[in-house]
């Protein structure tokens, strides 16, 4: 009731959307990924950036195809989300050695987690390998992590716990979509919740590699900035939506949030954006949708 009493009194998004420099998508035609680009996205002061033909456009598809077959032949596990829920089934699927972090970390058996870490090492390794020729290939991921560790001014490398062994935690899986997708528009959600800070945020990485046919995909990403405890409490009701597939509330979020930030991508493009900002995969009648994806752990402008 206090929330609710807060909301109807102090509540509201649309004076917390940015606007202007802070609103932007950071279009990048070159295909160069730049350090002061990434600047202005972790700082917040960019809500996305999207670097076109980041990875050869016909060498994205061929992946994409092979992918897809992978995935249309059973080999694909379906991304569960995290909700107040629990972990529920989505759009996506993924493919690769092991599963997503958040759901080994959620089954709450210590060997999933185990073995999530087996298959980072073994994903790492067998994407190096084209599977049809069985030569040596540059996977879009590796790709993406080298140019990141060169432009990024302190260096970028993967994740690792913290206390044990130190493990390498994954470095980005394949995910794929199927038409007709439930959410015709997309579902709004983000990955972390929390207020935007300069100092630290949970961003993404998404490189395309094959698309629906005869129709624009590419991704919504609404410019909302919640940057204190204040402007988050005041809307924490609508704001926890974003982490539940409920079809009223994505009304209601589609409603306040207004017009988003349309991102129309084709294949070997790059798009990175902060996850804390609400954001939507456009949904599709027909065919597969196929990227790959990793996460961003930004800790401070003079940290790895």
């Amino acid at each position: 009731k206090f929330f609710s009493l807060l909301e109807s009194r102090f509540g509201g998004l649309a004076p917390l959307l940015d606007k202007g420099p802070r609103a932007e998508v950071i279009v990048r035609p070159d295909g160069n990924l730049l350090s002061s680009d990434l600047q202005r996205l972790v700082t917040h002061e960019a809500t996305a950036v999207h670097v076109k033909g980041f990875y050869d456009k016909k060498s994205a598809q061929d992946l994409g195809r092979q992918l897809a077959l992978d995935a249309h032949e059973g080999k694909a596990r379906n991304w569960k989300v995290s909700t107040s829920r629990g972990l529920e089934s989505s759009d996506v699927s993924t493919l690769g050695a092991h599963m997503p972090f958040n759901v080994a970390s959620g089954s709450g058996n210590a060997s999933d987690v185990d073995a999530y870490f087996d298959g980072v090492l073994k994903e790492l390794h067998e994407r190096r390998m084209n599977p049809v020729t069985s030569m040596p290939q540059l996977w879009p991921l590796d790709k993406f992590r080298l140019e990141l560790d060169e432009v990024w001014p302190s260096g970028a490398g993967l994740a690792r716990e913290t206390k044990g062994e130190k493990r390498a935690f994954s470095g980005g899986l394949p995910r794929v979509m199927m038409g007709p997708t439930r959410w015709k528009k997309g579902f709004i959600h983000v990955d972390e919740m929390g207020p935007l800070s300069s100092n630290k945020g949970l961003f993404s990485a998404n490189i395309y590699l094959q698309l629906p046919p005869d129709t624009a995909c590419g991704i919504h990403i609404w410019p909302l900035g919640v940057r204190s405890r204040w402007d988050w409490y005041k809307n924490a009701l609508l704001l926890s939506g974003l982490s539940s597939q409920d079809p009223e509330t994505q009304v209601r979020l589609r409603r306040e949030l207004q017009e988003p930030e349309t991102v129309e991508v084709e294949s070997g493009d790059l798009v990175l954006l902060c996850v804390q900002r609400p954001h939507a995969a456009i949904g599709f009648q027909n065919g597969t949708r196929v990227s790959l994806q990793c996460f961003l752990q930004h800790s401070g402008m003079n940290e790895r």
